[in-house]
């Protein structure tokens, strides 16, 4: 399952959408107005054993690598 943040180009509501797959056409309909003017904001995350901040992934315990 995927969550994409989308905003209404027309009404400038911010909102989810949780889809299976990909993002489609269809899948882009602001819940306030109807509107299919819809963009994808990117936004960032942390993964599960992020360190914080650095956005990278580090070697695990006793591993050979770095």
């Amino acid at each position: 399952m995927a969550i994409y943040d989308l905003k209404c180009d027309k009404c400038g509501k911010q909102f989810e959408k949780y889809v299976t797959g990909f993002l489609k056409d269809d899948d882009k309909e602001c819940p306030e107005c109807g509107s299919r003017e819809i963009s994808q904001q990117f936004t960032s995350f942390f993964g599960v054993g992020s360190s914080g901040g650095s956005g990278g992934c580090s070697a695990p315990p006793g591993g050979s690598f770095g």
